[in-house]
């Protein structure tokens, strides 16, 4: 029986960049890939592919809601990376995220300091960027809409050091939710637009799914209820595709509010039941602080008060866990 060939660096290469090609469209499929890729490099000691590897597939896991193993692997190839490389650069914003999601916001916010510092300094002007739309959504999280948006801008003032149509269409969306938390509806409504156009030339499912969600949004906020369900669906549709976790959760709330809006209370709960079901499975508590609340105010239309008041107390809970320290 013929033993398998020594894998190359340039044959690892290959399989990264094919790994990172079907990330964007399908992280189920891209990550089994990656984590082939992270075995090959180190069976050669192969450090630099091993750290890119290690990028790709916490970047997966992250994505399908992993958010625990994605840190331990973000951790690992930060053990590897070179210290002023693009490598570093990467796995510090993508740990960043991960704190982000697990809701530890002063991590998070310290990680993306340092990485948009780091990434300066090198003129990783990509790495740079994401580092400030991540400070922008920890604002956000805050209700600091005005800082959120500062950061978003900031971002978009160096989009023009990158080609990337993903990145600009992710900085529009950002800003987009800052102008609409600031009730500026007719600024929102023209950088959507932006979001939409570039959207139509590229297949990103993620922000495709955000687009529909935000337009959602704005409609609902116009009284356009049943447009505004419309979307909300398209973007949940949008997310059975990639298996986003996350976005799934909140199309779901949007759906919600869509039938709080109109008083069909009980629909309202199954789809927040769903809701509160992947939020748990994530353990974010930012997701857990919405869904609780728009439990709170369904169950209080059933007339069902003591389930409400159960609802409201877990609100509560995670809305103090959510303001921002003394």
């Amino acid at each position: 029986m013929l033993a398998r060939p020594t894998p190359l660096p340039a044959d690892i290469d290959r399989l990264i960049a094919s790994a990172d090609e079907i990330l964007h469209r399908q992280a189920n499929e891209g990550l089994p890939l990656a984590r082939h890729a992270l075995m090959q490099a180190k069976s050669i000691g192969y450090i630099q592919g091993e750290a890119r590897a290690g990028l790709l597939l916490g970047s997966a896991q992250l994505i399908l809601g992993q958010q625990q193993a994605a840190l331990a692997t973000f951790q690992q190839a930060l053990t590897i990376a070179q210290a002023s490389s693009l490598e570093k650069s990467n796995l510090l914003e993508q740990m960043a995220r991960s704190h982000h999601d697990l809701g530890d916001t002063p991590q998070a916010a310290k990680i993306w300091g340092e990485c948009a510092q780091i990434a300066l300094e090198n003129q990783h002007f990509t790495v740079f960027i994401q580092a400030q739309i991540g400070l922008g959504q920890v604002h956000f999280g805050f209700e600091e809409y005005e800082l959120a948006l500062q950061c978003h801008y900031k971002a978009f003032d160096f989009l023009y050091t990158s080609k990337d149509p993903v990145l600009r269409c992710q900085v529009y969306i950002n800003i987009v939710m800052d102008l609409y938390s600031l009730a500026r509806l007719s600024e929102a409504e023209t950088m959507l637009q932006r979001a939409r156009d570039i959207s139509l030339t590229i297949r990103h499912l993620d922000n495709e799914s955000e687009i529909y969600r935000i337009s959602g949004l704005l409609l609902l906020q116009q009284g356009s209820i049943e447009n505004a369900r419309t979307n909300f669906a398209s973007a949940l549709k949008i997310c059975l595709l990639q298996e986003n976790p996350w976005h799934k959760a909140m199309s779901l709330l949007g759906l919600a509010h869509c039938d709080l809006t109109g008083q069909l209370w009980h629909n309202a709960r199954v789809q927040l039941d769903e809701a509160l079901t992947l939020a748990t499975q994530l353990q974010n508590p930012h997701l857990l602080c919405k869904t609780h609340h728009g439990l709170m105010l369904a169950c209080t239309g059933l007339k069902e008060n003591a389930a409400a008041k159960t609802h409201e107390m877990a609100f509560t809970q995670y809305k103090k866990m959510l303001q921002r320290p003394n």
